[in-house]
Order: structure tokens, then C-alpha cells, then sequence
């Protein structure tokens, strides 16, 4: 299979590339140890693995000897051994370790530490740290050396890409970043005036304009500062991009963020939007990390976040960066990662349209405060049982190619404006700050559970979809009042729960509620709320609704389900050629804390009812299905500890697919049918 990649520089210059197969390696972490012959053996048992790329950290060798071509010397000396071996390079060029890369220590100024809220000297974690990226002296250096990255990779054969920034993330309040934020207030709200009555506040001029903690009158100070901080990462990130593509336009550039931004498991503080990221670099890359301490990410939410960050890339599919493969350190023995669980991982991230796999990392590390965690191979080089997971994986991906995965009849609205303002709004109080991602989350959990796929999906992609879940909407002004009516008008379905346009953009209480402007679509009238008495009868059948409800008035449409006190807890509101159902409860919200075998039920009666699935199982298997070159491909995913048989049927195009399996305990199985 020929996928060919097209990129574009600052110029608009498009340029092509071509990659024969799908990128499957691993992160090799290069020390001042390592010999040359210490790298070929490992390079060597990657390609005996079935990779074809290497992911090389550090790209900067300031410990090789200083001659000419210093620092990097060694990185060529790896692509002659990577091109020997036909393996693929992609350079990372900032990781976690600035004095190991753009900065080393003997150039680094104490001003060039970022500052936090009180003013002090911001180190960022124990474990690693990030530099003031607003200081114009850092963006210079970075910029510089970037470029003579380039300069001293780009010719050679083995390079396939450069890693711009893994991990993105960025928090400072020196004057250099509040000016840029002052820069981005202007863009904007456009007068001092304008910003005055929103954040309502009494500057008289830009220069006065600070981060404002206090929310008592607006809460828009904070809330533009979270929204400043998710567009910062992009801001600096072109700079960088730029010094690079000045000097090698023949390479493509990729950034990684944490997970998904737009689930509970994204990382909104660091800050990481996706979304954006997307829009500055050519491809983005996922760290995905499932099982932690505590815990192992469940089923529906790792399904979730790789959906989420598919729909993040444009749906033009996207890098697993960094695959956890083992233990996280050296006293933490409940990360130890079972084959199974590796290959469960993979499959999953298969199945939802990666089109590359990198693990962290090939080796164990020998120092640090990660020791003797994570590895394919152990602290020998030896192969593990996770190698020999890793080499079977190969064989599947290498007979299927690059995968995209068919595009669901129902989507979850996903608004990065409403998570900014819900998490403003919460965080004083001492509420779940990702009130919002959670509700977006249990909507999918609902559909997940039932085996109907669900996209994330962004405002301009409504009319691409049977029906839209607006989960805690919290925000509607006229862009998505507009937005939302023409879809509804044209035939597109609704499911609204939770709390649905109580503000604007501007987070001023809109007149009509619910809704604001699309309180026509809803047909109630809201006055009041309330935390008891949250259940309801629907069909026959008891739901149970979570955390408050809306009391409201009925004012048109039909009244599909009652409160226990004759209140309309579901309404049902038809709109042009569509339909508008409002739930008056947090209902998506309560399956993501507490799931309810009821609001399953109640799920499935509405995709039933309004066929939103296309995939039918009789078995106790979790099923996706994409599209290859010759044929579809179904996934299937056996989450328990006994063998399960099922049968599927996939509806695609008004043509029937039929599928009998049995598949192991904890294991998966993939499925073709020519088309």
C-alpha cells in the first residue's frame, strides 16, 4: 500500500513524500555509554522484531567529542546503521530534557525559567521541566538549533521526520508571555473597552492589562487565560516549525501531546489541545499510558481517547508516539504490563486509525528516576515476552496496512469554549473540574457499552452525522445557535442532557433557558432546579438521572418521560425535518461516575429506536470496524477471562457483512470481507 502524505510549509509550498508501510518501531534512548556496536545490536533486533523505524532521543549528542559536525555526530553515525538496516529515523528534537537538547547547561540563563502566578522561579516537575518559550533569547536559540539539526540530518537517506516537541507543554506569567496574552486579548475583543465589560474590569489602557485570579464579577479573566494558555503551545510551536522547514522541506514535522484533550484523561493544565496542535505541525503523535499505579485506564475511555484524537487529526489518522510497555519504575510493580495487555492495546489504537506505532521505549532506563522501567528487550537486551508481542503485532499490521475506521451515524459535540468555562466554574467551589470532559465521556461509555460507535466531533461537522449528543453544552451563542438550528431544520437529530446554553461566549446568563438561542428547540421553559427526585419513567422502563435536573415549564412538543413529580424530565420536540431530544438531568454525566444498567437500557432504546448503529453483535464481545485497501476489517475485542463466541453483522451502504468467531479470553480477533 502507497499512502502519500501531502505537507505544506509557512509558504503554502506543498510537498510530497511518499512511505511505503506503516510506521512500527520504537523510542531508542541513546546514552553516553553506547557504543557503536551497542546501537547496531539493538537496531538489529528491531528490525528481527518486524519495525521499520526508530524514534532517536536525544538528536543532539553534547557529550561526543567537539569537531566538526558537533553535536552531531553521532546522530549520523545512527542513520548509517538505521539505513543499513532499512530502518527509518525520526529525529526528536525536544523531549524532556531541555539541557539535553536546545538548551544544554552551559548556555542556560536563570531568566529563561518560566514564572508562576505568585512570581516565583516555575521548575515544572521533579521528574522534568520546560524553559520560558516566550523569552525571545529561548525561541532564538530553540529556532537556531533546530535548524542546525536539520542541516546536519536532512541529506541522508534514513531520515524519515523530526519530533518538534514531545509531550507539549508551556505555563508561565512573565512579562514576556503576558504580553503575548495581551497580544491575544487585542485579536480578540479588539477595544480595551470591550474587554472591560466582559471581564468587567476598569483598565484604561493594553499596557494595564494583567492575568486577573478574581472571578467574583466575571469569571473570563481565568477562563481567557485557560483558553490563551491551550492556543500557546501553537503560538511558539510555528516559530520552531518554520526554523526547520527553512532548511528541509522534505521531511515531515510531528508534535505529541498526552492522551486526548478532549476526554477525562487529557491534561488541560499542562496545557494540551489537540485540536490545535493539529493546525502547526504535519502530523500529531499520542504518549499513550494505560496503566498507572492505581489503576488501569478501562475499556471505553482508551477507546475513547484514541476516537478522540482520530477526530483531533482531521481524520487523517495519527501517531501513537510513545505505547507504554512495562513498568513505570522500579517500585512500581502494579504497572507491570502483561503481553496481552500490550497487544489488547495496540489493536485498539489499530483499530481507530493510527498510522504509526512507536513504543516507550525499547530499552529499560539504566538511570534516573525511571530505573529499570518500561523496555521491549531488558536491561541485557534481551527479548521479553513483550518483544515477541511486539513481533507478532507486526505480521498483523504488515498484512493490513494503514486502517480508517468507518465513520459513525452518531456524534458527541465536542467545545473546547464550554470546557474552558465549565472548569472556571467548578474549580472555586471544590467540583469536579472536568465536569464536561466526564459527561462527553459517559455519553460515549452509554454508546460504547451497546456497541454503537460514536465520533468526537467538532461545530462544523454536524450536518456529517444522523445525531449529535450535546452533553453539559453549557455554552450557546449565535455561531451555535445558528449552527445547530440549520442542522436540526435539515433533518440532523439532537440529544441534549445536562446543563444546555445557560451563557454565551462571553459567560453572561443567556435570557431564554434552556438553550439561549435554541431554546425553541428544547420546548420547555426553564425556572428552577434541583437535586432530589432524579429518576424517571421512560417507556415503561425506570432511569436513573444523576446529580440535579432542570424543573422546567412545557411550552411545546411531546413529553416523552416524567419525573416521579409529573415534571417533564424528557422532551421531545420536532423541527423542520429533524428532532430535539432534552433530557432534564446530568444523565451522561452520572453513567461516566456511576453507570446504571438502566441508562445502558435507555441508550440502546434511543439508538434502536432512531438507528444510529450499523453493527449488530450477538455475543459478549466489543466490536469497531474500519476500511482497508481491499476490503473491511473488524476488530474484535473479547474483555473478559472466558473464551466468547459471537456473530456480527456490519451494515455499511445498505450491503450486509456477516461474521462467526470465537475469541479467546483476553484476546482479539480481525475479520475480513472483500467489499
Amino acid at each position: 500500500m502507497i499512502i502519500w502524505y501531502h505537507y505544506h510549509n509557512k509558504n503554502n509550498k506543498e510537498y510530497t513524500m511518499s512511505n511505503n508501510t506503516f510506521s512500527y518501531g520504537s523510542v531508542l534512548k541513546v546514552t553516553r555509554y553506547d557504543t557503536k556496536e551497542d546501537i547496531e545490536r539493538n537496531l538489529s533486533l528491531m528490525k528481527d522484531c518486524g519495525m521499520n523505524t526508530v524514534v532517536i532521543w536525544p538528536a543532539a549528542f553534547w557529550w561526543e567529542e567537539k569537531k566538526e559536525g558537533y553535536p552531531f555526530n553521532t546522530g549520523r553515525m545512527i542513520l548509517d546503521l538505521a539505513d543499513k538496516y532499512g530502518i527509518k529515523v525520526i529525529m526528536e528534537l525536544a523531549g524532556q530534557h531541555t539541557a539535553f537538547e536546545y538548551i544544554p547547561d552551559f548556555m542556560m540563563k536563570d531568566e529563561y525559567h518560566p514564572i508562576d502566578k505568585l512570581g516565583h522561579k516555575e521548575i515544572g516537575q521533579e521528574s522534568f521541566g520546560f524553559l520560558n518559550y516566550f523569552h525571545p533569547e529561548v525561541n532564538d536559540l530553540i529556532c537556531k538549533h533546530f535548524a542546525a539539526a536539520a542541516r546536519a540530518y536532512k541529506d541522508h537517506p534514513a531520515l524519515l521526520a523530526y519530533d518538534v516537541f514531545n509531550e507539549t507543554m508551556f505555563r508561565s506569567y512573565d512579562k514576556y508571555t503576558i504580553e503575548e496574552f495581551r497580544t491575544w486579548l487585542k485579536e480578540k475583543y479588539g477595544t480595551i473597552e470591550k474587554l472591560n465589560e466582559v471581564w468587567e474590569r476598569t483598565y484604561s489602557d493594553w499596557s494595564q492589562v494583567n492575568y486577573e485570579s478574581w472571578k467574583w464579577m466575571s469569571i473570563m479573566s481565568v477562563a481567557d487565560m485557560g483558553a490563551f494558555r491551550n492556543k500557546s503551545i501553537g503560538r511558539f510551536l510555528k516559530n520552531w516549525c518554520n526554523a526547520v522547514r527553512e532548511v528541509d522541506d522534505k521531511h515531515f514535522l510531528i508534535a505529541d501531546n498526552i492522551h486526548a484533550s478532549a476526554t477525562p484523561a487529557g491534561d488541560y493544565e499542562r496545557p494540551q489541545d489537540d485540536f490545535d496542535l493539529k493546525e502547526h505541525v504535519d502530523e500529531i503523535g499520542m504518549s499513550f499510558y494505560p496503566k498507572q499505579m492505581r489503576s488501569t485506564t478501562e475499556d471505553a475511555l482508551r477507546h475513547e481517547i484514541f476516537d478522540a484524537f482520530y477526530a483531533a487529526s482531521k481524520r487523517e489518522g495519527f501517531y501513537i508516539s510513545e505505547m507504554q510497555t512495562h513498568v513505570q519504575a522500579l517500585h512500581n510493580p502494579t504497572t507491570c504490563v502483561r503481553p496481552y495487555e500490550l497487544k489488547r492495546w495496540c489493536m485498539e489504537a489499530y483499530a481507530s486509525g493510527i498510522k504509526g506505532l512507536i513504543y516507550w521505549m525499547w530499552r529499560p532506563f539504566d538511570k534516573g528516576l525511571q530505573t529499570m522501567g518500561r523496555g521491549l528487550v531488558d536491561h541485557k537486551d534481551r527479548p521479553t515476552e513483550r518483544y515477541q508481542a511486539a513481533k507478532e503485532l507486526s505480521d498483523i499490521i504488515e498484512k493490513n496496512g494503514i486502517l480508517e475506521p468507518i465513520k459513525a451515524k452518531i456524534g458527541i459535540l465536542y467545545d473546547l469554549v464550554s470546557e474552558d468555562m465549565h472548569r472556571v466554574f467548578a474549580m472555586t467551589y471544590g467540583l469536579e473540574w472536568g465536569i464536561y470532559n466526564s459527561s462527553l465521556f459517559g455519553a460515549y461509555k452509554a454508546m460504547f457499552d451497546n456497541n454503537v460507535k460514536c465520533d468526537i466531533i467538532k461545530l462544523h461537522e454536524l450536518k456529517d452525522y444522523k445525531a449529535v449528543i450535546l452533553s453539559n453544552q453549557l455554552v450557546i451563542d449565535d455561531e451555535r445557535a445558528d449552527a445547530l438550528k440549520e442542522y436540526v431544520q435539515n433533518g440532523g437529530i439532537l440529544i441534549i442532557d445536562g446543563r444546555f446554553g445557560v451563557t454565551n461566549s462571553e459567560s453572561r446568563v443567556n435570557k431564554e433557558l434552556p438553550g439561549g438561542a435554541c431554546n425553541e428547540l428544547c420546548g420547555t421553559d426553564f425556572y428552577d432546579l434541583d437535586y432530589e427526585g432524579l429518576d424517571f419513567d421512560y417507556k415503561g422502563n425506570r432511569v436513573k438521572g444523576y446529580y440535579s435536573r432542570d424543573l422546567v415549564y412545557h411550552m411545546a412538543g411531546e413529553c416523552v418521560a416524567n419525573f416521579d413529580d409529573g415534571k417533564c424530565a424528557v422532551n421531545l420536540v420536532e423541527y423542520g425535518k429533524g428532532k430535539v431530544i432534552t433530557i432534564g438531568t446530568y444523565l451522561w454525566y452520572g453513567y461516566a461516575k456511576q453507570p446504571d444498567e438502566s441508562v445502558k437500557a435507555f441508550a440502546k432504546t434511543l439508538c434502536d429506536e432512531l438507528d444510529l448503529g450499523f453493527i449488530i453483535v450477538d455475543g459478549n464481545v466489543t466490536v469497531k470496524a474500519c476500511e482497508g485497501s481491499d476490503g473491511y476489517v473488524v476488530f474484535v475485542f473479547n474483555y473478559t477471562s472466558e473464551p466468547q463466541k459471537a456473530s456480527i453483522t456490519l451494515k455499511i451502504d445498505g450491503e450486509e457483512y456477516k461474521f462467526d468467531t470465537t475469541v479467546e479470553a483476553n484476546g482479539f480477533e480481525l475479520l475480513k470481507k472483500e467489499k
